[in-house]
């Protein structure tokens, strides 16, 4: 995800500080990892020279002095053309917990019909053990030994 395009998205809410900017981008985009305020402000700072967004009068107060940032319209402009253009999914090799069981029984089930093997890889020791004929553990790559 891009972070100045996110940020541009996030102004068009309403003008904010870069620490606010911040704690949404961490809530809403983190997954985890917060975003350095020093990659905020100076993702800002790149935003403004480029036009895309203006920054207030520092705004004294009991914290250290901030800048209220503004989206313009030419960050407006660049924000709509980012939605309207449609992204391919970025492909994972975790599914959902519901689609891990949903996938398994369905190739456990293939494979008995056909009277065959299937080997399942997961990290769900319990999703195995409802479902296996044996279990065999690995770890670092190397087997733990075969368990009926």
């Amino acid at each position: 995800m891009s972070v100045p395009l996110t940020l541009l998205g996030l102004l068009e809410r309403e003008p904010s500080h870069g620490y606010d900017l911040k704690r949404d981008y961490d809530a809403y985009f983190g997954r985890g990892r917060q975003l350095p305020f020093g990659q905020v402000y100076s993702t800002l700072g790149r935003l403004a020279c480029d036009g895309k967004v203006v920054g207030g009068e520092a705004e004294p107060g009991d914290r250290p002095d901030r800048k209220r940032y503004a989206i313009t319209d030419a960050g407006r402009t660049e924000v709509d053309a980012w939605l309207a253009d449609p992204v391919e999914p970025e492909p994972t090799g975790s599914l959902g917990s519901l689609t891990g069981e949903k996938v398994m029984d369905l190739l456990t089930g293939l494979a008995r019909e056909a009277g065959t093997t299937v080997v399942l890889v997961t990290h769900d020791a319990r999703a195995a053990a409802a479902r296996a004929n044996a279990a065999r553990e690995l770890s670092a790559g190397a087997g733990q030994g075969a368990q009926p």
